[in-house]
Parts: C-alpha cells; structure tokens; sequence
C-alpha cells in the first residue's frame, strides 16, 4: 500500500493489487477521512450491480471514493455515470452515454461499472445514510483479446475504441474532479445531464426481474433517478436495484 497526499485535491489510497477497492473502504471507514480515494492497479476480487461480477485485468481502473454523511445517498449513482461520461470524454475524446442505470457506454459498448454501497444508520427521523462508497471500474487498456476470451461481446475499453493506450491515473483525476464537482452541484443539473445522456430511453426494453420478463417503453428519467416506463397498463417507475434492462432484441441498452 501507498499513501500519496492527494488527487485532485481528496486524500489518495493506491494498491498494486487488492480484492476489492470498495471492501477496502468499507472496512476501514471510521479511520478514513471523507473523500478518500482509493485506487489499485489489479482488482482480484470486485463485483458489481445485483451480484455481478469484474474480471482482473490491469487494464481496467478500479477506483471508489468514500463520501461520508452525504445529503442525499441515493443520488450518488446517477452523479457517478454523469461524473464518469464527463472523465471519458476528457481523456479520450469518445463521446459517452449511460445504460440505466449505472453502464457507461461508447459506441455501442460498455466501458465502465458503477456499484454505489451504503451502511445505514438509523434515527428516530428515519434511515440515514451513513457513508457510500462510490465504486467505477473503467475499462482502459485492455486489448480486443480480452474481451473475446472473456466472452464479453457487448464490452469495450478506451484502447480498443481510438487505439490508444491511457495513463489511468490520469482517468482517476478526471473521475474524481468531476465528482466532487458535481456532488457539490444543484441535482436537478446533474439529472437533466444523465437523462440527456441515458441512451435507455426512447426505446422498447425487456425489463428482467427474478427471471420474469417484461416488456415496456423507456420513456423518462424520474427527479431520484428511476426508469419511468409505460406498458398496455399504463406508466409506472422501476427501481434501478430489482431489475435487469435489456433491448427487446438483445441489444445492450
């Protein structure tokens, strides 16, 4: 383990290699400051949304960022995607869009996973978040082999896309400036910019939950950041952590 002073202006966690970024924030919470960043060359061990799981590869930058007491929890995912859509188009020039809820996509590939974890504490008022740790893996430079060896067919990272290879702790700096940035910006702005760029929407999607398909039109993004979508039954709201959204053609969307 390295400790550096700073990146972009939170304090710096670095790893060659460790399980998990966001298991490491998780357990050492109380004695880190807010907004420490922590980043490892190799993740051995991450997983993502509804029990996904990261392949290791050093090609990929995984990278979580503690936010202690926040306002408002729930919001830190739709932040995440616009704040990671901002980094990519920085660094590589691709434009860059969100699957709801939490892929980054490029040219019509996943290039980023975002897991957003919370432990709650409870008061008299309710359930408050506690901390969330802010958890990105994005794919950098990994080469076309990886993805066909791995079976990822609807995956891509920013080396295969322009064929250039990044520095990935320039990607880090991006990532975490514009999430401090806009953590500290009106939410309305940041959810207009992630319905703006959520590639989901205008389109008929298979919604999957506990192995039950369904089908209906993506049709908004709500004010926290859940799919608005409307059927033969009417309009209705599904939440980002019960279900699967795909094309109705098997398209990643």
């Amino acid at each position: 383990m390295q400790t550096n002073s700073n990146i972009s202006g939170c304090p710096l966690i670095t790893f060659d290699t460790i399980p998990s970024t966001n298991t490491y924030i998780k357990e050492h919470a109380d004695e880190l400051p807010d907004r420490t960043v922590v980043i490892a060359d190799l993740q051995s061990n991450g997983k993502g949304r509804i029990g996904n799981t990261w392949l290791a590869t050093r090609g990929m930058l995984p990278i979580s960022v503690l936010i202690k007491a926040p306002q408002h929890g729930h919001d830190l995912t739709v932040i995440c995607a616009v704040a990671v859509c901002r980094a990519v188009e920085r660094l590589s020039g691709i434009k860059a869009g969100i699957k709801w809820t939490n892929d980054i996509i490029c040219s019509e590939h996943k290039v980023c996973g975002i897991l957003c974890e919370s432990s709650v504490k409870c008061s008299s008022d309710g359930a408050i978040y506690n901390n969330v740790v802010c958890g990105m893996g994005l794919n950098v430079n990994q080469d076309e082999e990886f993805f066909e060896k791995s079976g990822l067919a609807n995956g891509a990272s920013l080396y295969t896309l322009t064929g250039k290879k990044y520095d990935k702790m320039l990607a880090a700096e991006y990532i975490v400036e514009e999430l401090t940035r806009l953590i500290d910006t009106d939410f309305s702005e940041v959810i207009s910019e992630y319905s703006d760029r959520c590639v989901t929407l205008g389109k008929t999607v298979k919604l999957v939950q506990n192995n039950i398909e369904t089908t209906a039109f993506a049709k908004a993004i709500a004010p926290d950041g859940c799919l608005i979508c409307e059927n033969e039954n009417g309009e209705f709201t599904v939440n980002s952590g019960l279900v699967r959204v795909r094309g109705v053609g098997g398209e990643y969307v």
